[in-house]
């Protein structure tokens, strides 16, 4: 059904980014509840630094959604309200989960390794999901969804080297 529905639509960098933001706020989301919930200092600080990085991504795409042309607004198509409720179903559900779900997520993963291992794997997850809506792109968008892939590589790469530094690993 996804792939169906993929070939349908073509994003706006606006609706990407849009997509980004979301995924952001549900990453400092996690973070900052999984710090909260913390009982090691160590562990809690790196939880807040995580969290802050994606508030950092999340102000970047803000600015960034700012500088890119609108999408022309047409006649009223219903399907609009729908491809917006599938852009936020998308963003919840192949990146960071819902945002209800960090709380839990956080009691499940014990010690700074799992941590790590989990954000890195979200990232990962980050880069093949903005991939994918890479082909779903308006043309004239691409250079957006390159920054954000670019964003997220960087995000990986602080991540792996803060697992190499502190775990050794």
């Amino acid at each position: 059904m996804t792939e169906d529905l993929m070939d349908l639509i073509r994003f706006s960098a606006e609706e990407v980014l849009d997509m980004a933001i979301r995924i952001e706020e549900n990453g400092e989301r996690f973070y900052a509840d999984a710090a909260r919930m913390s009982k090691k200092d160590n562990v809690r600080e790196l939880l807040n630094s995580l969290a802050q990085e994606e508030f950092k991504h999340k102000k970047y795409f803000i600015e960034l959604k700012a500088s890119v042309e609108k999408a022309p607004l047409s006649s009223y198509d219903p399907f609009t309200e729908d491809v917006s409720l599938y852009i936020k179903a998308l963003a919840d559900s192949e990146v960071f989960t819902h945002p209800s779900e960090g709380r839990k997520l956080a009691k499940e993963l014990k010690g700074e390794d799992a941590l790590l291992d989990f954000a890195i794997e979200r990232e990962k997850d980050s880069l093949l999901f903005y991939y994918e809506i890479a082909k779903a792109v308006r043309e004239k968008d691409n250079k957006i969804i390159e920054l954000i892939i670019e964003e997220e590589k960087t995000h990986l790469r602080k991540l792996s080297a803060l697992k190499r530094d502190l775990l050794g690993k």
